[in-house]
């Protein structure tokens, strides 16, 4: 996602942490705008496979992360969000994903 423009990703950021407080709040916006701006499924890419992401969840052990969950060969996985290589056509609600990537990454 190193090609989305800057701008439209901090207008995402923005959008999904309106009225938000702290981290935690900040953090439960990025998620739900995520969870519910991707259109699944769509095709992606982890270790070099293709997979398709078939839908989201907050992981269990992580107060801030978000997973995407994958089938490949017929099995589903959680896979962290920062580990799932999102390939073209790019999702509708890519944008989300892109700018809770980016305020996970400045954390």
């Amino acid at each position: 996602m190193d090609s989305l423009d800057d701008a439209e990703i901090q207008e995402a950021l923005e959008e999904a942490c309106v009225d938000s407080y702290d981290d935690h709040e900040q953090s439960s916006g990025l998620v739900t705008m995520a969870m519910e701006g991707l259109d699944f499924p769509f095709p992606a890419k982890v270790l070099g496979e293709t997979v398709s992401v078939v839908g989201a969840a907050a992981p269990k052990h992580d107060t801030f992360g978000l997973d995407l969950v994958v089938e490949y060969k017929n099995k589903r996985y959680a896979i962290a969000a920062g580990s799932v290589e999102l390939i073209k056509p790019l999702p509708e609600g890519h944008l989300y994903l892109a700018a809770y990537l980016h305020w996970r990454g400045n954390m």
